[in-house]
């Protein structure tokens, strides 16, 4: 239901290695010859400097990717399978991610520090108890993102608050919300978004007879009123 960060991240690096390969360049410039080793000294070296690069994504972006996804692929879905939910060829039990139900669209925006937005959904669940049951409504979620240590990637974690139903009793309301989380929490959270490995590079500098490994080390995101910054630490390595 929210593969689009994982979907986006290869074509909005593929553009941002070479803002990063700028920055980073010009950054170690003035280190290098400010140095002035001898030969066999600089042939030594595994790192030569250390530098931090900054992308941001701004809310624009991130919601016109949304518009994009629904108008170019499906609606993402997901199937539920707890609560004793259950699926027939006449009644799949599953949640959609739509781009507008009751009048209220999906979007995200920044707030206080947190990534946070209305998802519009629609979907059925089918038991024994209740038979099929279709709903459809929004629910207030948030994204945390935070960077594992142990995965050496910035991780997602998607987490819905209030659910708001169209035209379905409110006694499903607390069910419900518990059984869409419940199975993100155990098919989806977290959501690895990208890794130190992908945030690396090479740049093969010709004049200077040899390459530089652009090497990530860390990144802290950061929410700010004009996006999602990424902190990231470099370390620039002969290779």
């Amino acid at each position: 239901m929210f593969n689009y960060f994982s979907f986006s991240r290869q074509a909005f690096f593929r553009i941002s290695d070479r803002i990063v390969l700028v920055i980073l360049l010009a950054s170690a410039g003035p280190s290098i010859i400010h140095a002035q080793e001898p030969t066999a000294s600089r042939g030594r070296r595994v790192s030569s400097v250390g530098a931090e690069a900054t992308v941001t994504v701004n809310e624009q972006f991130l919601n016109s990717f949304l518009d994009a996804i629904f108008d170019n692929l499906k609606e993402p879905s997901m199937p539920l399978t707890i609560g004793g939910a259950s699926s027939t060829s006449e009644c799949a039990s599953e949640i959609r991610l739509k781009r507008e139900s009751g009048g209220v669209r999906t979007q995200v925006h920044f707030e206080n520090g947190h990534i946070v937005g209305p998802l519009a959904f629609a979907g059925a669940y089918n038991s024994t108890l209740m038979g099929c049951v279709e709903f459809s409504g929004w629910a207030e979620s948030e994204v945390i993102l935070e960077f594992d240590s142990a995965r050496s990637a910035v991780i997602a974690r998607f987490h819905l608050r209030d659910v708001h139903l169209n035209n379905t009793p409110a006694m499903l309301n607390s069910p419900l919300l518990n059984m869409v989380q419940g199975t993100i929490d155990r098919r989806y959270n977290p959501v690895e978004l990208f890794t130190l490995e992908q945030l690396s590079t090479r740049a093969n500098i010709q004049p200077a007879g040899g390459a530089l490994r652009l090497q990530a080390t860390d990144v802290r995101p950061e929410i700010t009123p004009a996006g999602v910054t990424l902190h990231i630490s470099y370390e620039f390595r002969r290779g």
